[in-house]
């Protein structure tokens, strides 16, 4: 059952404004040297530290899922680090809903798509603002379009947190 806010979790501030006291948030990052392997089709990024999880709303295997607890406007922010990556000519990364990409085409699935130009390292950052209702599931995906070798680097996040 998801869980709900209630009035004990909200507290005044001295200035006039609230705070949550068990308000959904994470941070979750890849602590292992690297990660590689054929990236050329969509894949899961391979999370495996947790900073923290307010909620422990974060199930982590070989991956990381954000299940919300209650309806709202979820801010998330992944910032992918990819080494050997000589030879892809873009790269792309997706959060997908409830283990699926929003709509038939790719670019609706909050997608980000950078051109590494032949650069052995990528940064591959995005940040979206994203309307769940309880029990949806957000996932982070990647893929190195024609690169075979390229490695997902130590240091790369995923972190979100509850908007209202």
């Amino acid at each position: 059952m998801a869980s709900i806010l209630k009035v004990d979790d909200i507290q005044s501030t001295s200035a006039g404004g609230v705070t949550f006291s068990t308000r959904p948030a994470f941070s979750v990052f890849l602590n292992a040297s690297e990660a590689t392997g054929d990236n050329t089709t969509v894949d899961v990024i391979p999370f495996d530290t947790k900073d923290f999880d307010i909620g422990n709303n974060v199930t982590m295997s070989s991956n990381a899922v954000f299940t919300a607890p209650i309806a709202g406007i979820y801010q998330f922010n992944l910032s992918l680090l990819l080494g050997n990556c000589q030879s892809a000519t873009r790269v792309n990364t997706h959060l997908y809903i409830d283990g699926a990409q929003v709509g038939s085409d790719p670019d609706l699935t909050y997608r980000n798509i950078e051109d590494p130009q032949g650069g052995e390292f990528q940064g591959n950052t995005s940040s979206h603002l994203i309307k769940l209702t309880a029990s949806q599931t957000v996932t982070p995906y990647f893929s190195a379009s024609t690169d075979t070798t390229t490695q997902v680097r130590q240091g790369t996040r995923f972190s979100g947190f509850l908007v209202g």
